[in-house]
């Protein structure tokens, strides 16, 4: 399987590397590709997350990295990655759809 990041996943990733990087751009860096290492890992096992319980009539899931919920979707072909979230922010379930 291929993995694909969304707009929305990507806008996230950015996001998360500019917050960081305000106090160190090497964690910064070193937490993208921790979070970017663990989503190629679903081109293998695209099932071992959790469903993601915010929406349970989706079929969603999502894998933990330090503080951050990568929620994702498997197609047919390919992992989409959704939206990436920070355990202490509330997940918007119209970012899911």
């Amino acid at each position: 399987m291929t993995i694909f990041w969304s707009r929305q996943a990507r806008k996230d990733l950015r996001s998360i590397r500019s917050f960081i990087a305000k106090d160190s751009a090497f964690y910064a860096d070193r937490m993208v590709a921790r979070i970017i290492e663990r989503t190629d890992v679903l081109a293998l096992h695209a099932q071992m997350g959790h469903p993601v319980h915010e929406a349970p009539d989706l079929e969603v899931r999502d894998i933990h990295v330090a503080s951050y919920r990568i929620i994702y979707r498997v197609l047919s072909e390919e992992v989409e990655i959704i939206t990436l979230v920070h355990f202490s922010q509330r997940l918007n379930a119209r970012r899911l759809r």
